[in-house]
């Protein structure tokens, strides 16, 4: 039997639609001209490798709208559309900066030394930015959740936490061991993988809940094994990276502890 929660509502954004894409595409072409400014001023083509990854990333995207029920308002101009869902571009292009450039930018950081503290920070606040971008969103109808509480309000943001940190982590420890096209080529890859492995990996329990016909209290319980999944991967993520910087140290002090024997001897 198909209930009425299974069936996708007819949206229509109350939102104007250009101005909707107005707004993530002034993100999206702010974090794309930074992007090319990072290219230019380190003669590094990552960051521009990135941002056309998680464009592609994008098209992963069907399936998780049919996993998590969401779906948007008919009005938006469309990007694409298969397995029955049609994708914004507003969508699209709201891929670059949060599975493209913000990913880099922490591979950076944890290359730096930051502290995990802080990395969590970072995990929190895009958190919080995907919280106000679906508040606004679901309130003018542009999009909608139409599966059955509690789950259908967990069904994006949180996994936003680790998507990023992931990505960076991956850069930072993968790509970066490698040089020239083969950097290159494992920077593009890893931005269209980072968001499927979390989505996949942390958001399987939501996904259960959402498609099955459950009791009230074990769509809870999904619930929250959700959320502590999502949590264990930020925090195994950034355990991760701070112990391969100290790894590196390690290999650069025994370099220099080895080039400074040789110059004595």
């Amino acid at each position: 039997m198909i209930l009425a929660s299974d069936l996708p509502p007819e949206l229509h954004s109350q939102a104007p639609p250009g101005v909707v894409l107005g707004a993530f595409g002034t993100v999206a072409l702010a974090s794309a001209i930074y992007a090319i400014y990072l290219t230019v001023q380190r003669r590094d083509p990552v960051p521009v490798i990135v941002c056309l990854g998680a464009l592609v990333c994008a098209f992963n995207e069907p399936i998780y709208d049919i996993l998590g029920k969401i779906v948007y308002a008919g009005n938006h101009p469309m990007a694409y559309t298969y397995f029955g869902r049609e994708i914004p571009w507003f969508l699209v292009i709201g891929y670059l900066p949060w599975v493209g450039l913000l990913p880099y930018l922490l591979a950076q950081a944890m290359r730096n030394g930051m502290a995990r503290r802080t990395l969590h920070l970072f995990a929190f606040g895009s958190f919080v930015s995907v919280v106000v971008v679906e508040t606004l969103g679901t309130h003018f109808d542009s999009w909608a959740y139409y599966g059955d509480a509690p789950l259908k309000f967990l069904v994006v943001a949180p996994q936003m936490a680790p998507v990023p940190i992931v990505g960076g982590y991956l850069l930072f420890a993968v790509a970066d061991a490698l040089t020239g096209w083969k950097r290159v080529m494992a920077s593009f890859a890893i931005s269209t993988v980072a968001l499927p492995m979390v989505f996949a990996s942390a958001s399987w329990p939501l996904y259960v809940g959402l498609n099955a016909d459950l009791p009230t209290a074990v769509n809870w319980l999904l619930g929250i094994t959700m959320l502590a999944l999502t949590a264990a991967t930020v925090a195994a993520t950034t355990h991760l990276a701070a112990n391969h910087r100290r790894l590196l140290q390690l290999e650069c002090g025994d370099t220099v502890g080895e080039d400074a024997a040789s110059a004595r001897v």
